[in-house]
């Protein structure tokens, strides 16, 4: 008997930390859900996404390119939360084509990073481009508070470089 209920015991422990780490795995990252808008221009194309979910951390995050005279851009990124958290990061990825947008590929990537805050931005300015050629830029935005990460990504429409 009292083998029995040893056995017993050890798989009710080992189903418990089973459980456990199950509980912590699945608490690492949240998409939230929310919408998109995009500007574009000849000179600048931007993507901002704004969340809808209440209660989280993440509210909005912005992408942009512009034009910076020939053969020249700038890329920002922007992330806002809706209170003060951990980290908020921005994380800008420069994509360029020469085949007319139909296929991209990634030419620069730009991390940035506040602690202790509410918004993190960050930008790169005159960026060497190929007059003619077409560019886009994507966007990972992340806020984390605790064991809660929140993260969402943008991506502008494409822009011909002068």
């Amino acid at each position: 008997m009292k083998k029995i209920v040893t056995r017993i015991v050890c798989f009710l422990f080992v189903i418990g930390l089973w459980n456990i780490q199950s509980l912590s795995s699945q608490a690492a990252e949240i998409t939230v859900p929310g919408y998109h808008e995009y500007i574009t221009t000849e000179e600048e194309v931007i993507d901002t996404w704004y969340g809808i979910a209440r209660g989280t951390y993440l509210q909005s995050g912005t992408v942009g390119l512009k034009s910076a005279g020939t053969g020249k851009v700038n890329v920002s990124g922007l992330t806002n939360a809706n209170s003060v958290c951990d980290k908020v990061k921005a994380a800008v990825y420069l994509d360029e084509s020469d085949d007319g947008g139909k296929s991209f590929g990634t030419i620069g990537s730009y991390y940035f990073e506040e602690k202790n805050t509410s918004s993190c931005y960050g930008s790169k300015s005159n960026i060497s481009v190929t007059s003619g050629w077409w560019y886009c830029v994507r966007g990972v935005h992340t806020v984390t508070e605790g064991s809660t990460t929140e993260t969402i990504s943008t991506q502008t429409k494409a822009m011909k470089a002068s």
